[in-house]
């Protein structure tokens, strides 16, 4: 009698299709991310924690070590507690370097798409203007415009702003002239299209990683120069509390109270990592070539 059962399947199944894995965040993103984090909420929360006026002190308890009762990091040299000034000075400190870099973002990236797109001549007359600011150092150009406008936050932000737009513009110009080299550059050009519908639909979108990229580190340094401005007498008016200017207070007394110099200096260098680690971490998610320097 004839075998009629079914035959069996020899043959293998299709293996299963390899699902697309998600790609992970740089550990550098995730830490700038976090410290950045914390310095906002600092900032955001100093109000709302339970610390002593930061301006107001007693001469009876000036110069206090760390650890001393009442006063976790101890006291200036007019009594004032020293975590409460650097809680607060967050803030002024923050805006110090958001705000110049948020400006010099933006002036600089119009003038180096205007300058990009704009054709041989207008690109050399913007960016030898730029080169005027350029042909000066940095801090000294800084200097002397917070030092014409007068002592103040806005002074500071004005003179940083004025400093960092052609570094910002440079690179936009950069980018710019890479991407009139691609094919759907040309085929946009070839179309007829207007310059702002090129300008805003193919060039702005693909300069926005490097430009953030760049702009992220930016911020660390303009803390920094905002923070040496202050300790100059140039920045923040006192007695409000900023980093810069707590450094200035202590330094009078380095030989006496050493460590309290190292409070506000360990806060100015902490905000600089954070903000420089975001930096790289945001080139490594955004797969930016390393092609520029702050």
């Amino acid at each position: 009698m004839d075998d009629i059962s079914p035959a069996r399947d020899t043959t293998t199944p299709d293996p299963p299709r390899d699902r697309p894995r998600r790609r992970r965040l740089p550990a550098a993103l995730v830490a700038g991310a976090l410290m950045t984090l914390a310095l906002v909420l600092t900032a955001a929360l100093a109000p709302l924690l339970p610390l002593p006026d930061p301006d107001t002190g007693s001469l009876a308890q000036r110069l206090l070590p760390p650890g001393s009762p009442g006063h976790l990091l101890g006291t200036d040299g007019q009594g004032r507690d020293l975590l409460s000034r650097l809680v607060w000075g967050t803030q002024p400190s923050l805006v110090v370097g958001f705000l110049p870099v948020l400006v010099a973002g933006v002036i600089g990236t119009l003038l180096g798409i205007v300058a990009g797109l704009g054709g041989r001549g207008l690109e050399n007359a913007v960016m030898r203007s730029l080169d005027v600011l350029f042909a000066f150092p940095a801090v000294l150009l800084a200097i002397a415009i917070a030092a014409s406008l007068g002592a103040g936050l806005t002074s500071l932000i004005i003179a940083l702003s004025t400093i960092l737009v052609p570094a910002v513009a440079r690179v936009v110009v950069t980018e710019v002239a890479r991407l009139r080299e691609l094919d759907f550059m040309q085929a946009a050009q070839a179309s007829g299209a207007t310059w702002p519908t090129i300008a805003l639909r193919h060039v702005l979108p693909g300069i926005v990683p490097p430009v953030t990229v760049y702009c992220s580190a930016l911020v660390g340094l303009s803390i920094v120069l905002g923070a040496g401005l202050s300790f100059l007498g140039l920045g923040v008016a006192p007695p409000r509390a900023e980093w810069g200017a707590m450094l200035d207070d202590v330094r009078q007394h380095i030989f006496v109270a050493p460590l309290l110099t190292l409070i506000p200096a360990a806060a100015i260098f902490l905000a600089s990592v954070a903000f420089n680690v975001l930096g790289e971490g945001l080139r490594r998610h955004f797969d930016v070539r390393s092609r520029y320097t702050v």
